[in-house]
């Protein structure tokens, strides 16, 4: 049986790194460099908090599943920071996380909450989820992509055909018959999947992290502020990249397309140095030392949507990173049985 994997990024490398239990031939393309897309950047946030029970059952399997990966490649890849959910839905997440019976707590005040870079009035309530933390997301990649280097292959696709029962990519370099293809290609999911009747939101917006400067001890939870009382509308998060450097990710009320990446990076930066300057902790230096860009898909949120047409499946959503060994194990088993992932939330 051969299968393509199309896009290696974090979910395409888990995918054909699980696949590597199945008698199958695994072809994993890629047009730039692996982990170069939407998945760019050394770190991510881990939670297990979620609004809904499902998705936190599945963020609980993927951290099993993140020891295994961790186990296997004799390093660390989650940290044990914790996060911190406050504003917003800290509540709903709280009962969600409650109702599986993992382990969390919910504070009214920000004393009861040590270590976050935050001034002492912040309005919570805070959830505190102590099985979260910061993603080595690039340790992550170099360990899977050593994993899956003889099946990586550089090369653009450009469309994907189907007959009774194979499918054929059609690529730059050469046409490959195989009994079944997933897309996972990011930015590009709806162009490839498109043609095949697959209905995946075309729609990309601009988004930018900027990194700053902090002079806190370690330790620092990663944090997901959305009380919005800085300025209404505007949430963000925040963790540690690197020992005193904090990456933030400020949500814009307009991060369109059509706006430009330019605009959009110059809009993103005077919010996200204000915001610190203003509403942080003096712990945090307002002046940035890095960014890192990517081109999500505006209004997901969490949750992982998948679709098929014949041997074709395709995958896509936002805050995947969290869920890449349980979400690679399933989509591997879908597309080696033909079927649909079971036991996605």
């Amino acid at each position: 049986m051969r299968i393509a994997v199309i896009g290696a990024g974090i979910v395409g490398l888990s995918t054909a790194y699980a696949l590597r239990r199945y008698p199958v031939s695994v072809r994993l393309y890629e047009a730039g460099e692996p982990m170069s897309g939407r998945s760019r950047g050394d770190t991510r946030i881990f939670r297990l908090a979620h609004t809904s029970p499902a998705l936190v059952r599945y963020a609980a399997r993927a951290r099993v599943g993140w020891g295994r990966w961790e186990r296997t490649a004799s390093r660390t890849l989650v940290g044990t920071e914790g996060t911190v959910v406050s504003g917003g839905d800290a509540a709903e997440r709280y009962r969600a996380m409650r109702a599986v019976g993992v382990r969390c707590g919910l504070y009214p005040d920000v004393s009861s909450v040590p270590g976050l870079p935050a001034r002492p009035r912040t309005p919570g309530p805070f959830l505190v989820d102590p099985g979260g933390g910061v993603i080595r997301a690039a340790e992550t990649g170099e360990f899977l992509r050593s994993a899956v280097r003889r099946g990586l292959f550089f090369d653009v696709v450009r469309r994907i055909t189907v007959g009774t029962a194979r499918a054929t990519v059609h690529s730059e370099q050469d046409s490959w018959q195989c009994d079944a293809v997933l897309i996972a290609a990011g930015a590009r999911t709806s162009e490839l999947a498109g043609p095949l009747g697959l209905d995946v939101p075309s729609a990309l917006e601009h988004h930018v992290r900027f990194t700053f400067p902090l002079s806190a001890p370690g330790g620092v939870p990663c944090w997901i502020e959305q009380s919005g009382s800085w300025r209404p509308g505007y949430t963000t998060y925040g963790h540690l990249v690197a020992p005193g450097r904090w990456a933030i990710g400020g949500h814009l009320a307009d991060a369109s397309w059509e706006l430009g990446r330019d605009e959009v990076r110059r809009r993103s930066l005077a919010l996200a140095s204000e915001y610190v300057r203003e509403f942080l902790s003096d712990v945090v230096d307002p002046e940035p030392v890095d960014e890192v860009y990517c081109a999500p898909t505006p209004g997901l949120g969490d949750g992982i949507r998948v679709a098929r047409a014949g041997p074709v499946l395709a995958v896509w959503g936002e805050n995947l990173f969290k869920f890449a060994p349980a979400l690679g194990a399933d989509l591997a088993a879908a597309a080696a049985s033909g079927g649909l992932p079971e036991d996605l939330p």
